[in-house]
Protein backbone atom coordinates (compact mmCIF):
# COMPACT_ATOMS: atom_id res chain seq x y z
CA UNK A 1 0.00 0.00 0.00
CA UNK A 2 1.41 3.37 -1.01
CA UNK A 3 1.63 6.31 1.34
CA UNK A 4 -0.98 8.15 -0.79
CA UNK A 5 -3.52 5.32 -0.30
CA UNK A 6 -2.67 5.08 3.38
CA UNK A 7 -3.20 8.81 3.91
CA UNK A 8 -6.45 8.87 1.91
CA UNK A 9 -7.82 6.03 4.07
CA UNK A 10 -7.65 8.33 7.09
CA UNK A 11 -9.96 10.87 5.43
CA UNK A 12 -13.72 10.60 5.12
CA UNK A 13 -14.73 9.32 1.70
CA UNK A 14 -16.41 12.50 0.56
CA UNK A 15 -13.35 14.51 1.57
CA UNK A 16 -10.84 12.25 -0.20
CA UNK A 17 -12.77 12.59 -3.50
CA UNK A 18 -12.10 16.31 -3.70
CA UNK A 19 -9.55 17.19 -6.39
CA UNK A 20 -7.78 19.69 -4.12
CA UNK A 21 -7.38 17.08 -1.39
CA UNK A 22 -5.99 14.52 -3.84
CA UNK A 23 -3.41 17.05 -5.04
CA UNK A 24 -2.43 17.83 -1.44
CA UNK A 25 -2.03 14.11 -0.69
CA UNK A 26 0.02 13.54 -3.88
CA UNK A 27 2.36 16.31 -2.79
CA UNK A 28 2.63 15.30 0.85
CA UNK A 29 2.90 11.51 0.43
CA UNK A 30 6.52 11.53 -0.83
CA UNK A 31 7.49 13.95 1.94
CA UNK A 32 6.01 11.66 4.58
CA UNK A 33 7.78 8.66 3.03
CA UNK A 34 11.11 10.50 3.20
CA UNK A 35 10.37 11.46 6.79
CA UNK A 36 9.58 7.84 7.68
CA UNK A 37 12.79 6.63 6.02
CA UNK A 38 14.79 9.26 7.93
CA UNK A 39 13.16 8.19 11.23
CA UNK A 40 13.95 4.52 10.57
CA UNK A 41 17.50 5.41 9.52
CA UNK A 42 18.03 7.37 12.72
CA UNK A 43 16.67 4.58 14.89
CA UNK A 44 19.00 2.13 13.10
CA UNK A 45 21.94 4.24 14.30
CA UNK A 46 20.97 3.60 17.94
CA UNK A 47 22.08 -0.03 17.64
CA UNK A 48 25.58 -1.13 16.66
CA UNK A 49 24.32 -4.13 14.69
CA UNK A 50 22.31 -1.94 12.30
CA UNK A 51 24.26 1.34 12.38
CA UNK A 52 25.88 2.64 9.20
CA UNK A 53 26.65 6.35 9.20
CA UNK A 54 26.35 6.41 13.02
CA UNK A 55 29.38 4.15 13.50
CA UNK A 56 31.64 7.22 13.70
CA UNK A 57 29.72 8.43 16.75
CA UNK A 58 29.86 4.98 18.39
CA UNK A 59 33.63 4.85 17.81
CA UNK A 60 34.01 8.28 19.37
CA UNK A 61 31.93 7.29 22.41
CA UNK A 62 33.95 4.11 22.98
CA UNK A 63 37.36 5.66 22.19
CA UNK A 64 38.10 3.35 19.29
CA UNK A 65 40.52 4.56 16.63
CA UNK A 66 39.10 4.00 13.17
CA UNK A 67 41.26 2.25 10.61
CA UNK A 68 40.47 3.59 7.14
CA UNK A 69 40.76 0.19 5.47
CA UNK A 70 38.08 -1.50 7.60
CA UNK A 71 34.66 -2.24 6.20
CA UNK A 72 31.39 -1.69 8.10
CA UNK A 73 31.17 -5.29 9.35
CA UNK A 74 34.68 -5.15 10.86
CA UNK A 75 33.94 -1.81 12.52
CA UNK A 76 30.73 -3.27 13.98
CA UNK A 77 32.63 -6.32 15.25
CA UNK A 78 35.15 -4.09 17.04
CA UNK A 79 32.37 -2.00 18.61
CA UNK A 80 30.37 -5.04 19.71
CA UNK A 81 33.53 -6.51 21.17
CA UNK A 82 34.21 -3.34 23.15
CA UNK A 83 30.63 -3.05 24.42
CA UNK A 84 30.22 -6.72 25.31
CA UNK A 85 33.48 -6.96 27.24
CA UNK A 86 32.33 -8.40 30.53
CA UNK A 87 35.10 -8.39 33.20
CA UNK A 88 35.12 -12.04 34.32
CA UNK A 89 36.57 -13.59 31.19
CA UNK A 90 36.17 -17.32 30.73
CA UNK A 91 37.80 -19.29 27.98
CA UNK A 92 34.43 -19.49 26.20
CA UNK A 93 33.95 -15.72 26.28
CA UNK A 94 37.48 -15.29 24.89
CA UNK A 95 36.74 -17.81 22.14
CA UNK A 96 33.48 -16.04 21.31
CA UNK A 97 35.20 -12.64 21.13
CA UNK A 98 38.02 -13.97 18.91
CA UNK A 99 35.61 -15.82 16.62
CA UNK A 100 33.96 -12.48 15.76
CA UNK A 101 37.08 -11.62 13.77
CA UNK A 102 37.35 -14.95 11.96
CA UNK A 103 35.60 -16.05 8.78
CA UNK A 104 35.15 -19.59 10.06
CA UNK A 105 34.97 -19.64 13.87
CA UNK A 106 37.89 -21.87 14.82
CA UNK A 107 39.40 -20.35 17.97
CA UNK A 108 40.30 -22.71 20.80
CA UNK A 109 41.39 -21.21 24.11
CA UNK A 110 42.99 -23.56 26.64
CA UNK A 111 44.40 -22.74 30.06
CA UNK A 112 47.78 -24.25 30.92
CA UNK A 113 47.50 -25.36 34.53
CA UNK A 114 50.01 -23.99 37.06
CA UNK A 115 51.71 -21.86 34.39
CA UNK A 116 49.57 -18.67 34.51
CA UNK A 117 49.27 -18.88 30.76
CA UNK A 118 46.73 -19.84 28.14
CA UNK A 119 46.99 -20.73 24.47
CA UNK A 120 44.83 -19.48 21.65
CA UNK A 121 44.76 -21.80 18.64
CA UNK A 122 43.37 -20.35 15.41
CA UNK A 123 43.19 -21.82 11.94
CA UNK A 124 45.85 -20.11 9.83
CA UNK A 125 43.41 -19.52 6.96
CA UNK A 126 41.27 -17.27 9.20
CA UNK A 127 44.00 -14.89 10.32
CA UNK A 128 43.22 -11.68 8.45
CA UNK A 129 42.64 -9.44 11.47
CA UNK A 130 45.50 -10.37 13.80
CA UNK A 131 45.81 -6.84 15.21
CA UNK A 132 42.16 -6.80 16.29
CA UNK A 133 42.46 -10.27 17.81
CA UNK A 134 45.52 -9.21 19.84
CA UNK A 135 43.74 -6.02 20.96
CA UNK A 136 40.74 -8.07 22.05
CA UNK A 137 42.89 -10.53 23.96
CA UNK A 138 44.80 -7.74 25.69
CA UNK A 139 41.55 -6.06 26.64
CA UNK A 140 39.74 -9.14 27.91
CA UNK A 141 42.39 -11.37 29.45
CA UNK A 142 43.03 -11.31 33.17
CA UNK A 143 46.08 -9.17 33.99
CA UNK A 144 48.01 -12.01 35.66
CA UNK A 145 47.81 -14.35 32.66
CA UNK A 146 50.04 -14.48 29.61
CA UNK A 147 48.93 -15.99 26.33
CA UNK A 148 50.36 -17.57 23.22
CA UNK A 149 48.55 -17.01 19.91
CA UNK A 150 49.22 -20.02 17.73
CA UNK A 151 48.19 -20.30 14.11
CA UNK A 152 47.95 -23.80 12.73
CA UNK A 153 46.41 -25.93 10.07
CA UNK A 154 43.28 -27.82 10.88
CA UNK A 155 43.89 -30.52 8.29
CA UNK A 156 45.12 -34.06 8.36
CA UNK A 157 48.66 -34.44 7.06
CA UNK A 158 49.75 -37.55 5.27
CA UNK A 159 53.44 -38.35 5.38
CA UNK A 160 54.55 -40.08 2.22
CA UNK A 161 58.27 -40.27 2.89
CA UNK A 162 59.93 -42.79 5.15
CA UNK A 163 61.85 -41.82 8.23
CA UNK A 164 64.73 -43.89 9.54
CA UNK A 165 65.42 -43.70 13.25
CA UNK A 166 68.69 -44.99 14.65
CA UNK A 167 68.48 -46.08 18.25
CA UNK A 168 71.91 -46.41 19.85
CA UNK A 169 72.83 -47.45 23.35
CA UNK A 170 76.37 -46.56 24.35
CA UNK A 171 78.60 -48.39 26.81
CA UNK A 172 79.47 -46.84 30.11
CA UNK A 173 83.05 -45.82 30.73
CA UNK A 174 83.77 -48.81 33.02
CA UNK A 175 82.45 -51.22 30.34
CA UNK A 176 84.81 -49.99 27.62
CA UNK A 177 87.48 -52.51 26.59
CA UNK A 178 90.05 -52.56 23.86
CA UNK A 179 88.59 -53.97 20.69
CA UNK A 180 84.94 -53.34 21.64
CA UNK A 181 82.86 -50.73 19.88
CA UNK A 182 81.58 -47.74 21.82
CA UNK A 183 77.97 -48.64 21.06
CA UNK A 184 76.34 -51.54 22.83
CA UNK A 185 73.23 -51.80 20.62
CA UNK A 186 72.47 -50.28 17.26
CA UNK A 187 68.85 -50.61 16.16
CA UNK A 188 67.49 -49.06 13.02
CA UNK A 189 63.71 -48.49 12.72
CA UNK A 190 61.98 -47.35 9.54
CA UNK A 191 58.78 -45.31 10.04
CA UNK A 192 56.33 -44.96 7.19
Amino acid sequence: MSKFDEMSDYLPEYFSRLLEMQEILKTQAPEFEQQNEAIFSITDQLFITSATWGLDRWEGLLNIQRDGSEDIEMRRARLINKVSNIPPATYRSLEHAINRFLRNPSALVRLLPKQYEFTVDVNIDDLQHVRQIVETLELMKPAHLAYVLRAGLNERLQIIDTVTVNYRRYRRVKELRVGLSVTRDLNEVVLR
